[in-house]
């Protein structure tokens, strides 16, 4: 077998296996779903093929307590121009809703300033937009079913830990309320000075499964290996690993 032939039967498998493993989710009634704080989640859930669809929060900047805002109130302004602007970001703009904003808790910084449409011009493409309203209105309709969230909450020292795990929870009892049966798991850092210090730590409060990676960096910056966390697989395959054999899967 050539180095060619090779690389194209890898590829074609790698396909092949994909399309299997999304048959299988779609036929059990279990979805992975992204719920911010970033785009990192989203990745993360594509990477070890558990992704079930996108989200709308799948590729935004957001928290909690925006998140919960919106999911109250059903999505009634999410994507209505009257409640939209764009901001200067990177010497790009980028959509932010004008509402949904009250927060009480710290956050990273970039998650603090309104729900960001980060990767979707929602304000000036009309075909995009439709594509966010297709996406939340799959979220109003899931029943019956398990809705396994992912949340990650991006490294932040001044978050009272005990807030963001009654938002979680209030998250939670919201989609019971809506005839899922929820399971969140929420993902952090900590800092660490040393390879023999990086580890994954798993607390359960309240049936909300709270992972915490002591890592050597920050997932952000311009290197992508550190960026999207794929430094830190090691760690994360744990999490993964316990999602799919935990007790309450």
């Amino acid at each position: 077998m050539t180095k060619h032939t090779g690389k194209y039967f890898k590829k074609t498998f790698k396909k092949v296996f994909l399309k299997v493993k999304h048959f299988i989710n779609k036929r059990k009634k279990v979805q992975y779903l992204s719920f911010g704080e970033n785009c990192l989640t989203d990745d993360i859930l594509k990477r070890y093929h558990l992704k079930s669809f996108s989200t709308p929060y799948a590729s935004a900047r957001s928290n909690i307590e925006y998140i919960l805002q919106i999911e109250k109130d059903r999505f009634n302004h999410f994507v209505d121009n009257n409640h939209l602007m764009y901001r200067n970001s990177n010497e790009k703009k980028i959509p932010y809703l004008t509402t949904y904003n009250k927060i009480k808790n710290k956050y990273n910084k970039n998650c603090m300033n309104g729900f960001e449409f980060t990767h979707h011009d929602v304000l000036g493409d009309k075909e995009v937009k439709k594509t966010i309203i297709r996406r939340y209105k799959r979220m109003l309709h899931l029943k019956n079913k398990k809705v396994y969230i992912f949340y990650h909450h991006r490294y932040c020292k001044e978050t009272d830990f005990g807030m963001l795990v009654e938002h979680l929870k209030e998250l939670r009892d919201l989609y019971k309320e809506r005839g899922c049966n929820p399971c969140i798991f929420m993902f952090t850092q900590e800092l660490v000075s040393s390879e023999e210090e990086r580890k994954t730590e798993c607390k359960i409060i309240d049936e909300i499964r709270l992972y915490t990676f002591y890592t050597l960096n920050i997932w952000s910056g311009d290197d992508e290996e550190i960026l999207w966390a794929r430094c830190d697989d090691d760690l994360l395959r744990t999490m993964i690993q316990d999602v799919k054999n935990c007790d309450i899967l």
